[in-house]
Order: C-alpha cells, then sequence, then structure tokens
C-alpha cells in the first residue's frame, strides 16, 4: 500500500472543506484559509440531484445542515401569473439524489465538520484535515508542490489543490498569463437577501413559497423585457428564512464595474431595478442587509492541471447562477479526488492521476459553463428548464472516466 499523501488545499470554502472530507479518508490534509472563521455569508444556495447522490456518499447530515428537499418549479410573470409550473417526478430514482434548498453558512458548517471533526466521531478512517486560518498564499510551484505563505513558512505537498475562488491566485499558476485567466463580468448583476419567516408571515401571510407542510418550490418570476431581469425565490433554513435573488442587467442597476464585484445594495435601488414586481413588491419593501454581487463569467479554460497542482469550484469554472449549477459543479469537483482514495496513489503518480481527473472535470463542467452562458444571453421560461435532464445526470469521476476511455462523450 503507498504510503498518505500530504495535500494543501488553497481556500477552506464549499469546494475545498468537501474536497477536504473525501481526501481525509486516506491522506494528510492541511487546509490554507486566508480569512477568519466561518467565512460564508448570508445567503441560499440550491444542490440538484448530481450533487445530493454525492453529499449521500460522504455522509452529509440534512437535519444538521437545515436542508429542505424541493417537490417542483414555479415560473411567473414579475407580476404574478404562472407561466409554467410542474411537480418533479422522483429525482432519487431518476437520477441517484434529491434536489435541495439551504442557507450557504449551513452548508459551509456541514462541510466543515466533515472534513475536520474526529473520524472517530463521523465513523471514519484516517485523520482529520488540519486548519491553518490567516494563511496568505503567496506563490506556489506547481511541479514540486511548495506552497509558500506570507509570513515565509513554506508547505511541502504531494498535491495542491487551488479552490481560493473566483479571484484564485493558483489559476494563473496552472493556466498560464492568457486573457481568459480571469473570470471577467458577464453584464449582470444580483441583489441578495434573505427575510425571516415573522416579516414574510406578516407582510404575505400563507404565501404557498413558505408552506412548510409540502416539498420546497422554486419560484423563478421573470420580466418580459430586455433587462434580464428575474427574481429567484425559494425557503432555506427548514422554512424560517426566505431567500431572494434578484437579477438583472449592470446597465439597469447601474453597477459601477470598477468597483469590487460585491457590496452592499439598498433597498432604493432594489426598488428602482425591480419596484414593478407587484406581487413581490411588498416583501422587497421590507429587504434588509442586502448585497450586490456582480455576476462573473469564466471561459472554459484549456486545463484545470499543472504538475501535482489543480483547480477546482470557481478558481476553474466560475458562472452565473443562471442553471444553479455553481455549487453542485464543486461538489462534482470534490467527487474527483476519489481517485486518490479507491487505488494507490504514490507522489510520483499524482500528476497521471490528475490527468484522468481533468479528462474528466474539465469536461462536463465546461459544457455547463457554456449551457449557464446560453440561458443568461437568452432568459425565457423555456430555456431555463430545458437542460435539466443534463445538468442532473452525473455518475461520479470514475464512470465517466471509463466512458471516455470507451470513446463516447459524458
Amino acid at each position: 500500500m503507498s504510503p498518505s499523501l500530504n495535500v494543501t488545499i488553497i481556500g477552506a470554502g464549499i469546494a475545498g472543506t468537501l474536497a477536504a472530507r473525501v481526501l481525509r479518508e486516506k491522506h494528510n490534509v492541511t487546509l490554507l484559509e486566508k480569512i477568519g472563521e466561518g467565512h460564508e455569508l448570508g445567503a441560499a444556495i440550491n444542490l440538484g440531484p448530481n450533487a445530493t447522490r454525492i453529499l449521500d456518499q460522504y455522509g452529509f447530515d440534512r437535519k444538521r445542515a437545515g436542508s429542505i428537499s424541493v417537490g417542483g418549479t414555479r415560473t411567473l410573470t414579475h407580476e404574478g401569473k404562472v407561466i409554467i409550473e410542474s411537480v418533479l417526478p422522483d429525482l432519487k430514482a431518476q437520477f441517484g439524489g434529491d434536489w435541495i434548498v439551504q442557507h450557504r453558512a449551513d452548508l459551509w458548517n456541514e462541510f466543515f465538520t466533515l472534513a475536520t471533526a474526529p473520524s472517530e466521531e463521523l465513523g471514519l478512517a484516517g485523520q482529520p484535515a488540519k486548519i491553518i486560518w490567516g494563511a496568505e498564499v503567496v506563490d506556489v510551484d506547481v511541479e514540486s508542490g511548495d506552497v509558500k505563505l506570507a509570513d515565509g513558512r513554506v508547505i511541502h505537498s504531494d498535491l495542491v489543490i487551488g479552490a481560493d475562488g473566483i479571484k484564485s491566485i493558483v489559476r494563473h499558476l496552472v493556466v498560464g498569463e492568457a486573457a481568459f485567466t480571469t473570470a471577467r463580468p458577464s453584464g449582470s448583476s444580483a441583489f441578495r437577501f434573505l427575510l425571516p419567516r415573522c416579516v414574510v408571515d406578516k407582510v404575505a401571510p400563507h404565501l404557498p413559497v413558505m408552506d412548510s407542510s409540502t416539498p420546497a418550490t422554486i419560484e423563478i418570476h421573470l420580466a418580459a423585457d430586455d433587462l434580464r431581469r428575474s427574481i429567484v425565490v425559494y425557503p432555506c433554513r427548514n422554512y424560517q428564512q426566505l431567500n431572494f435573488g434578484c437579477l438583472g442587467l449592470d446597465s439597469h442597476i447601474q453597477l459601477d464595474t470598477t468597483e469590487s464585484w460585491a457590496s452592499g445594495g439598498t433597498r432604493e435601488d432594489l426598488l428602482r431595478c425591480f419596484g414593478d414586481y407587484t406581487d413581490l413588491r411588498p416583501l422587497l419593501e421590507q429587504a434588509e442587509n442586502i448585497k450586490l454581487w456582480q455576476l462573473r463569467d469564466q471561459d472554459p479554460l484549456p486545463t484545470y492541471i499543472k504538475g501535482r497542482t489543480v483547480i477546482i469550484g470557481d478558481a476553474a469554472h466560475a458562472m452565473t447562477p443562471h442553471q444553479g449549477q455553481g455549487g453542485a459543479q464543486a461538489v462534482e469537483d470534490s467527487e474527483g479526488f476519489s481517485l486518490f482514495i479507491y487505488q494507490d496513489v504514490d507522489r510520483a503518480k499524482v500528476p497521471d492521476v490528475l490527468r484522468d481527473f481533468d479528462r474528466v472535470r474539465r469536461t462536463r463542467a465546461s459544457k455547463i459553463q457554456n449551457i449557464t452562458r446560453s440561458v443568461h444571453e437568452k432568459k425565457t421560461a423555456e430555456n431555463m428548464w430545458k437542460n435539466m435532464q443534463y445538468n442532473f445526470t452525473y455518475t461520479g469521476v470514475r464512470n465517466c472516466l471509463a466512458t471516455l476511455n470507451a470513446g463516447q462523450e459524458i
């Protein structure tokens, strides 16, 4: 049996922590995070069956994470008229997993627990991942695996994983200095906020989307204009919070793209942009702690790997939320590291295994990026849902590798 690898993961967000969970059973994992503890902010996320079937394999506790299973979708006009409404079939039977919605911070907390809790507590082999907070990475030798920190420390690694997000410093070390290595503004931005149940019940009692007696519904309210406006609404935290994502063109939102890609939003700007959403306006008028996010779009990259270094998550394939696949692709990436678990891999073999990882993950994630971009450019009720079959169908890295080896597409 090969000795355990020393794995360094740069970035302890959603992608990095779940990758640590996958690898900790057999290898020595160190997570490096530049900022402080518990850094996922207040927003919600949805994960389709392609992600949840993986989470089920790795001990994800839905009750602990406050997950809600999705039972249907509803697409409406900006005035609240239903365009398309559907009750979902048995997704677990069809795709191997269900569709969940939840708070991002709760998802991160669960992934962090799975990465760092004592092995005996989780019933796992191996050792928990070690986390170093406030660890600013200034350089990576992608061939040797040496990771240099701002304080002068050097961490020697057999495998380096760049999970350092949309502003990744590892990306250009892997891909090069070409222009496409930077995630650029997509032309759209999003106001994001949550409303507590007590506020929702006061303003809009008996709101169907907050009916906890039935599986959750994801609502998409589309405006019939050229501003690409939509509002995505769904519950999270066991129906105790209602999530809003209000998307539109930068030219309408009037976001200054020379500033930071994330900033505070105002209720006045929110209502200026979306005040004609008559059915939702009473709720929009209650918005507080609004975040305004510039949506970034990454061209598919020519590689995710170099030497013994690989990029995953938003560092590799940033995309807008128009198909809800950003988080799910990070989960798929993390499962890809099972290639280092089911077979013996020593230091010399790491680059070869990464080539298999890249063949599967880059092919799949790049196609999802292009699908998402096409929906962003032409947002209609039909376009929103027509790729669900492909998006939700993923059988894991080893099955996909076998499919590619047989000369078939994934």
